[in-house]
C-alpha cells in the first residue's frame, strides 16, 4: 500500500492539472471586408451581406473548411484600409502592387471580368472615342473612377482622372456630363446600367482595356495569413466539379464568361 500511494498522488495531480487548464480557444471567425453595394459582386440584401464574392467565400471557407466567415460590407476605401492596418483578415479584389505591400494574394481566380470603355451615347467624340485600340489611345480624354479603385491608381496615373465618392456615383456623374468615359466591368457595369435606368445615356463600347481576375488576399499581419493557399486549393476543385457554377447563375451570369 505504500508503494502504490506516490501513483496515486501523480494521477491525482495530472487529473487536478488537466481541468484546471482554460479550455481549447476557438478558431476565430475569418473577418473579410467587401465593397458596399457592387451588386452582383457585395452587397446588402435584408441586413445580410450576399454577392458572388461573398457567397464563394462562404462556400469554401464555412461548408468545405468548417471555419467561421464574418462578411462585412464598407466604402472600398475605408475596408482596404482596415485590412492594411490589421483589422480585417482580407478581402476578395484585383492584386495591385500597392495591394501586395500589405497583403498576399492567392492564384485561383474568384471571378474574372473583362474592363471595358463606357460612355455617353450622345457623346461628340463618341467615334474619336470607340476607335481606340488599346487603354494608351484613351488618354486623351478624362476618365472617371472612384476613390479605392487599386487598378486605377495604378494604370491611369498619367491620365486625367477625375475620382467620385464610390462607383455608382461615378456612373451618375459620367451620365451627367461628368468626364469622357468610365472604364467598368460586364458584371457591375451592366446591372447599374439598368438598375439606374441609364441604358439609353451610356453605352459600353467593345473594347477589352484589361481583364481583371479577383482573388483572395489576406493581409500580412492577419493570424489567418496560412490560409490562402487552403482557399486556392478548395477553389481549384469546386472549380473541376462544376461546383462553382450555380453560384454565378443565381446571379445571372454564365461561367464559360465570368469562369
Amino acid at each position: 500500500m505504500l508503494q502504490r500511494a506516490p501513483i496515486l498522488l501523480v494521477l491525482f495531480g495530472a487529473a487536478v492539472g488537466l481541468f484546471s487548464m482554460p479550455p481549447a480557444r476557438a478558431k476565430e471567425p475569418l473577418h473579410l471586408v467587401f465593397a458596399a453595394d457592387l451588386i452582383p459582386l457585395s452587397f446588402e440584401d435584408g441586413g445580410v451581406a450576399r454577392g458572388i464574392l461573398i457567397d464563394v467565400a462562404r462556400e469554401v471557407f464555412e461548408h468545405r473548411l468548417g471555419l467561421t466567415v464574418d462578411a462585412a460590407l464598407y466604402p472600398w476605401e475605408r475596408a482596404q484600409q482596415m485590412v492594411k492596418r490589421g483589422e480585417a483578415d482580407g478581402f476578395i479584389t484585383v492584386a495591385t502592387k500597392a495591394r501586395a505591400e500589405y497583403a498576399n494574394c492567392g492564384r485561383i481566380p474568384v471571378l474574372r471580368a473583362q474592363l471595358h470603355p463606357l460612355i455617353r451615347s450622345d457623346h461628340a467624340r463618341r467615334q474619336e472615342i470607340a476607335a481606340a485600340t488599346n487603354l494608351a489611345a484613351l488618354k486623351p480624354f478624362s476618365i472617371v473612377s472612384y476613390f479605392g479603385n487599386g487598378w486605377a491608381k495604378q494604370n491611369l496615373a498619367d491620365f486625367d482622372v477625375i475620382y467620385a465618392t464610390d462607383f455608382q456615383a461615378s456612373l451618375r456623374g459620367l451620365a451627367q456630363g461628368r468626364g469622357d468615359l468610365a472604364l467598368v466591368t460586364m458584371t457591375a457595369g451592366a446591372y447599374y446600367l439598368r438598375e439606374f435606368g441609364l441604358e439609353k445615356k451610356l453605352v459600353m463600347l467593345p473594347l477589352t482595356v484589361d481583364r481583371f481576375e479577383y482573388v483572395l488576399c489576406l493581409g500580412k499581419q492577419s493570424p489567418q495569413a496560412a490560409l490562402l493557399p487552403e482557399f486556392d486549393r478548395v477553389l481549384d476543385v469546386m472549380r473541376s466539379e462544376g461546383a462553382y457554377a450555380p453560384i454565378l447563375r443565381e446571379y445571372g451570369l454564365e461561367p464559360k464568361d465570368y469562369y
